[in-house]
């Protein structure tokens, strides 16, 4: 199973309390295939690469671990 997560909207649209917090990390940490992604880019204004520095910035993933999750998306 993969699932494909959109910080941004996730966040904008009130489904996590913050970025950090997100259960992204959770999921990877145990096991589960996850991707980033990106929702509607005219609404929240983000694209893929912005999504992963996102996340390194709020330290969800280190930059080794967001390789992987790239990876998964090319898989």
């Amino acid at each position: 199973m993969q699932l494909n997560i959109c910080p941004t909207s996730n966040y904008m649209l009130s489904r996590v309390d913050s970025i950090k917090k997100h259960p992204i990390r959770k999921l990877f940490y145990n096991g589960i295939k996850v991707t980033v992604n990106t929702d509607d880019f005219i609404v929240f204004q983000k694209g893929v690469s912005e999504e992963f520095l996102l996340l390194y910035e709020h330290e969800v993933f280190s930059a080794k671990e967001l390789d992987i999750i790239r990876m998964n998306g090319l898989i």
